[in-house]
């Protein structure tokens, strides 16, 4: 029950994938954890337009017992999943443009984490992103998809995937030759070592024979 100087504060959300903004209004803010979904899309270094689908996982730290400040600070962001979704978009952004596509398309899991959640003092990748604001913790960033704009870029990416199988072909057939090689040549030695005490055993046999003759 409403007290008399209560309302309900609605809280208007963007939805949709790629985010929208307005598209769900609520008065329960869920804790998490949760998942949302946006569409960011990306150049590189070269020029080339990627569009990348990507999953967040968050949740609000929020200590459960009695802290209103904390509690209230939720409300604080009138569009949390908006606005997260733009600071991860830019911080994306702005990482993939200092790279190649080549760099990209072989890394990109680790650019966009290191991009997002940045990195500790000895080069390793932190794994969580808080904004103090509302308390809100992005916890894990998931590559669901990576689709070219342009026919251009997907061509080059055609032409990567397709290169990446020709050398992986090529490291196995080259692999499976040598092993070839490697038990053929071994097999070599066995049979010169049979042929060997083969013809010294024929050797001592024969002077044995000589002997008893004599």
């Amino acid at each position: 029950m409403l007290g008399p100087d209560e309302q309900f504060t609605v809280v208007s959300l963007s939805g949709q994938t790629p985010k929208v903004p307005k598209q769900i209004n609520i008065i329960s803010m869920l804790l998490g954890p949760r998942f949302s979904t946006d569409v960011v899309v990306v150049e590189t270094a070269d020029h080339a337009r990627l569009s990348l689908k990507l999953s967040y996982n968050w949740h609000f730290d929020i200590p459960r017992e009695n802290n209103t400040e904390a509690a209230a600070a939720i409300f604080s962001v009138p569009d949390f999943i908006g606005d997260f979704c733009k600071a991860i978009a830019s911080r994306v952004r702005g990482n993939v443009a200092q790279k190649t596509f080549d760099d990209f398309h072989k890394n990109s899991a680790d650019l966009i984490r290191a991009s997002v959640f940045g990195k500790e003092e000895d080069g390793t990748i932190r794994n969580t992103l808080r904004f103090k604001a509302n308390n809100l913790v992005i916890t894990n960033i998931d590559i669901q998809s990576v689709e070219p704009v342009d026919s251009k870029t997907r061509d080059a990416l055609q032409k990567s995937v397709q290169l990446a199988i020709e050398i992986t072909t090529k490291s196995q057939e080259a692999s499976a030759r040598h092993q070839a090689e490697r038990l053929e040549q071994e097999a070599r030695g066995v049979l010169e070592r049979q042929k060997i005490e083969d013809e010294s055993l024929a050797e001592k046999s024969r002077k044995k024979s000589f002997k008893s003759t004599i």
